[in-house]
């Protein structure tokens, strides 16, 4: 029942202090007194089952936005898709007018409103349609994050408030008119001239002309948003295929920071001629077991190969003779030496072919209290999983580098929930543990502990074998030793990594491909490239 009933002109506004979803109340009214209540607005000061796109929940934070539009429409249902782009741009509109145009707002389509910088999300959309009476009703609903002094920190997709982001306090019920003000006249705009408001939509929402991802639920596929159809539908041109119009997915926006040549050559850490090994880092690994050599061996070589000054590699006795192969390492073999080793490092890598024992937990735990850049990869991460107090020791010197199963292990998932929800994934760990992600996979997403975004595409099927993720480790600690910040390291090392692989398919079938080959391909890419 609802508390209180105004009007507004042309809507009448029915408030609640409680409510299970406005859009709930907004049919349950509709069912009751059918088609007078077009043009009705319900707003809650609380939902206890709100809901977002594929019955995901909606998080109430304090003092926000919840209301629901109804609107009976003539519009045949392919072109009702169109309102959710109204109500869009009509709360970015808004919210620009009541900051005095603070705010930096851009429209993911189809449906909700982000930050234009960091995009965090601010607003989502939720449409319906119901009949009664033989009447279509449109059921739009809109939750704004507007005055939250907080957010939760293990949020998939990244979100902020108004208040948070721009320091400005709005009263709800001021949004909620001003968004009914801006609803009403680009209604008439979209009606009157639907190309003119297709081309106004097209310049704020970030999906058009951008890298994105397409998730439908079962498939993720990658392209480009080409351009709005005339109806509010994606064109995407997928990577593979023609270009098609997507009517209804989760569609995420991919080259917020897109790692290309040119990129990964400003983040490499420069060598002056004249320096000497001790100019270019210490690099600490420790890594191996008597079942898995070859871990050990394949990132201690990446490592001297990528340009670390100094390594040094603690690792078990019996390894000794298989780093024959490796004689630019020097070794340690005793545990008691751990302490030594962590002191005169400028980074560690670790995790490599270790196994998950005690061991390894007192090891990571050793190298991740003394606060040193590290880079954490393998067993040291699924440890960590194993033994959850390890999280809360991470720090913003600290990569970790999983791949769909590892950080399923770590965030108590699936892979194919990591996969489905992969950058948000991402994204949300890197924030709440304030550490540097690189989410392995075909496309991998880098984020810093601030949420910056970057991807790298470089990259083929010849790395989807035992033995790339520990070259990665190793570049990368390089880099981090030669001087690079911990989230350009894993940018760079991800990048090379995948240029490596491609350079060694102009000679190598992909199932040939090897660890120890693309090892070989990296130097040849560094001397090339001069970088």
């Amino acid at each position: 029942m609802e508390n209180s009933k105004f009007s507004y002109y042309p809507y009448t506004i029915y408030t609640y202090d409680s409510v299970d979803s406005t859009n709930a109340a907004a049919k349950r009214c509709l069912n009751m007194a059918g088609t007078g209540m077009d043009l009705t607005v319900h707003v809650a000061g609380e939902q206890t089952a709100g809901r977002g796109r594929n019955d995901r929940s909606w998080i109430t934070t304090e003092d926000a936005v919840l209301m629901t539009i109804v609107q009976g429409t003539k519009l045949s249902m392919d072109k009702i898709p169109i309102l959710n782009l109204v109500a869009a741009a009509a709360v970015k509109n808004a919210l620009t007018k009541l900051t005095s145009k603070k705010v930096d707002l851009a429209i993911k389509w189809p449906n909700d409103v982000l930050t234009a910088e960091r995009l965090e999300k601010v607003c989502g959309i939720l449409s319906e349609v119901i009949t009664v009476d033989g009447k279509k009703f449109a059921i739009i609903g809109i939750g704004v994050n507007l005055n939250a002094t907080s957010m939760p920190d293990d949020l998939l997709q990244p979100a902020t408030s108004i208040f948070l982001q721009y320091g400005k306090y709005i009263g709800v019920l001021d949004a909620v008119k001003e968004i009914l003000n801006e609803y009403t006249v680009l209604y008439k705009v979209m009606m009157k001239d639907r190309e003119a408001f297709l081309k106004d939509f097209s310049d704020s929402c970030i999906s058009v002309g951008r890298h994105v991802a397409v998730n439908d639920g079962e498939t993720v596929r990658y392209g480009i948003g080409a351009k709005l159809a005339p109806n509010g539908q994606l064109i995407v041109k997928f990577e593979e295929g023609p270009s098609e119009v997507v009517y209804a997915a989760d569609v995420s926006v991919r080259n917020m920071g897109v790692i290309d040549e040119g990129s990964a050559r400003k983040l490499l850490p420069k060598r002056k001629p004249a320096a000497n090994k001790g100019a270019f880092g210490k690099a600490a690994l420790i890594v191996g077991s008597p079942k898995m050599p070859g871990a050990a061996l394949l990132c201690a070589k990446a490592c001297i190969r990528s340009g670390a000054g100094l390594t040094r590699a603690l690792i078990p006795k019996e390894l000794m003779p298989s780093f024959s192969a490796v004689p630019e390492a020097m070794l340690l073999t005793d545990d008691s030496e751990a302490d030594e080793l962590i002191e005169w490092a400028s980074v560690i890598g670790m995790g490599c072919g270790m196994g998950v024992s005690r061991r390894t937990k007192e090891l990571l735990e050793k190298a991740l209290r003394s606060g040193k850049k590290c880079v954490i990869d393998a067993d040291a991460l699924n440890t960590m999983a194993k033994h959850r107090e390890l999280l809360e020791l991470l720090h913003g010197n600290v990569v970790i580098t999983p791949h769909p199963a590892e950080m399923a292990r770590l965030v108590g998932s699936t892979a194919e929930d990591v996969v489905k929800h992969f950058s948000p994934t991402a994204i949300s760990f890197a924030k709440r543990y304030g550490c540097c992600v690189l989410l392995k996979s075909a496309t991998s997403i880098i984020v810093s502990p601030e949420g910056v975004v970057r991807y790298n595409e470089s990259g083929n099927n010849g790395l989807a074998k035992g033995g790339s993720g520990d070259v990665l480790t190793g570049i990368i600690t390089a880099m981090i030793a030669q001087g690079a910040k911990p989230f350009d390291a894993a940018s760079l090392g991800s990048y090379l990594l995948g240029t490596s692989a491609e350079k060694a398919l102009d000679f190598l079938h992909n199932r040939f491909i090897a660890a120890s080959d693309i090892i070989d391909i990296v130097s040849s890419e560094l001397i090339e490239k001069e970088i």
